[in-house]
């Protein structure tokens, strides 16, 4: 049974109208009076909009989260659960993440895997709520554009076939250029100090392939968002370079 629908907070017009725009409605617009003009676009994008206020600013202030208020807040509906049968399978390139507690890295991931091609995100274990309203805030639009699969176990992956794993470790790894995005796979990435390797336990060894992002010597590891976004640049680059 799917679970009722929870609320998402949208702050800021860029992320409701990025929301608007892929066909989400609000459930409820708050427009600061002062900033919000009567031709602003976002009042003719909402005019339908049966719960749309104008209030002061001092209200957004106090309900907002953000160091500087925005213009205008909004409640949306979070996008519907998906499984395994709502999405590709094998995907061309789907993102699995395990353990990725903040919610500011979950959001990045979600943005660049929706710009970079990806089929899906899936959530493993100890990963942040994508539906925060500070994972909302960085992925910019993308929950409402990219299947979301919560609560997805290394075993759970391990029930499907037809893919590989391609796993993200600090060291010890192949080079990107030389690990294959061509095919079915999905790129695992974990928390920066624990990586993926404890999460995997349930997954087949024979079907993970293992690749590390070279760095200058001493550097500190990368950011598990900037880790992401050049495996998933470079997975875009092979595959671009595939179908031309």
């Amino acid at each position: 049974m799917r679970r009722e629908r929870r609320l998402l907070l949208a702050e800021g017009e860029d992320l409701i109208e990025a929301g608007l725009a892929r066909g989400a409605i609000p459930v409820a617009l708050m427009l600061d009076e002062e900033r919000v003009g009567a031709d602003d676009p976002l009042i003719a994008a909402t005019s339908d909009l049966s719960e749309r206020y104008l209030v002061a600013p001092a209200l957004l202030g106090r309900s907002s989260t953000l160091a500087t208020p925005p213009r205008a807040m909004a409640i949306f509906r979070q996008p519907e659960d998906r499984g395994f049968r709502d999405v590709a399978f094998p995907p061309s390139l789907g993102v699995w993440l395990t353990a990725v507690a903040d919610p500011g890295n979950v959001g990045t991931l979600l943005r660049t895997a929706a710009a970079l091609g990806a089929d899906w995100l899936a959530l493993g274990p100890g990963s942040a709520d994508p539906f925060h309203h500070r994972a909302a805030r960085a992925a910019m639009g993308a929950t409402f554009a990219l299947p979301l699969l919560i609560g997805v176990r290394a075993a759970d992956l391990a029930t499907r076939e037809g893919f590989r794993v391609i796993a993200a470790a600090p060291r010890g790894g192949a080079p990107p250029w030389e690990i294959d995005f061509g095919r079915p796979s999905i790129l695992a990435l974990g928390a920066e100090r624990a990586g993926v390797e404890p999460a995997l336990g349930g997954f087949p060894a024979d079907r993970t392939d293992w690749v590390t992002i070279p760095q200058t010597e001493g550097a500190e590891s990368l950011n598990v968002a900037a880790a992401g976004a050049a495996l998933l640049a470079e997975a875009s680059r092979q595959r671009a370079g595939a179908s031309g």
